[in-house]
């Protein structure tokens, strides 16, 4: 009896706090291949119920908007503290690491906008940079903040100097890939130095490749769950939703690239900016998965909630 009665009560606070599914027990009390269905039934109704499909949308835009003008402002950074062709590596790197179909479209325009000197491309670099990459960052925000439950209470100075910060630590972030593309045959010498029979010839930026983009895609990752809410959430809470993105992510630029490759027909409908559109269509996809990976940690925490207060 006391425990339907505190089941009952679990039910009855945790419901309050915003659970969409209808017959929650499974979320609350299920075992098994069942509690991974009900968590992502009630991540998938919050998902549709918090509008983040349209805030989506809003991010894909204006992160394509913002894509060239953050290129030149990195190439430029990347160019002022090294050299131009620390800045060419990591133009090469950040086109090998982006999926083939998506890329090759608008290769040759990432390559003159990133190669060609602009005087004072700096500044108006940042400029355009933090004017149409701080939109995408805020519908990150507003959809992370409604995943979480969490209602906006900080200034919009503070928001805005939150946002501004996330973008230009993302360019810093691959300067420092710059530094490393630089540097890594220099290590092979080293390492050389050390080990006498170690072959300097294989430490190559190929081999850093997928080290220093995992890295930087899984502390991204991490920094937009922990920054961008206008509550800090534990460690506990966010990792699920992280990793969930991360393998998504993955997942979608392998799946799309397929797609885009095998049956893709934008050509036919779109002429010349197909390569944009399709560029346009992954975002959108890339948006949206971050976004329920907040979703995810939400139906994860109700369920955790629903069960301390059963106990």
């Amino acid at each position: 009896m006391n425990s339907k009665a505190s089941q009952d009560t679990a039910r009855d606070v945790v419901t309050s706090h915003g659970v969409l599914t209808e017959n929650p027990e499974e979320l609350f009390h299920g075992t098994g291949w069942r509690v991974a269905r009900a968590v992502l039934r009630e991540a998938l109704l919050r998902l549709w119920n918090d509008d983040a499909f349209g805030l989506a949308g809003n991010v894909a835009f204006r992160a394509l908007l913002a894509l060239f003008p953050f290129l030149i402002f990195t190439s430029a950074l990347t160019a002022f503290v090294g050299d131009r062709s620390m800045a060419n590596d990591l133009v090469d790197f950040l086109i090998a690491i982006v999926p083939s179909p998506l890329i090759e479209p608008i290769v040759s325009e990432i390559e003159q906008v990133m190669t060609v000197p602009r005087g004072g491309v700096l500044s108006i670099g940042i400029l355009l940079t933090i004017w149409f990459a701080v939109g995408g960052v805020d519908g990150v925000r507003v959809g992370l903040n409604r995943a979480y439950g969490i209602r906006e209470t900080r200034s919009i100075l503070v928001i805005y100097g939150v946002q501004v910060a996330m973008v230009i630590l993302a360019s810093l972030a691959l300067v420092l890939v710059g530094y490393l593309l630089v540097l890594a045959p220099r290590a092979g010498s080293w390492l050389h130095d050390l080990i006498p029979d170690f072959d300097p010839a294989s430490v190559t930026i190929r081999l850093i490749r997928f080290p220093a983009s995992a890295t930087i895609f899984i502390v991204a990752l991490f920094a937009a769950h922990v920054i961008l809410p206008a509550r800090r959430t534990m460690f506990s809470n966010i990792w699920p939703g992280v990793v969930f993105t991360a393998v998504a992510w993955t997942l979608l630029a392998t799946v799309f690239s397929y797609y885009v490759r095998s049956f893709g027909t934008y050509a036919s409908y779109y002429a010349g900016l197909a390569g944009i559109i399709a560029a346009l269509y992954f975002m959108y996809l890339a948006a949206l998965l971050l976004i329920f990976g907040g979703e995810l940690n939400r139906a994860l925490r109700i369920r955790r909630l629903a069960r301390a207060l059963s106990d």
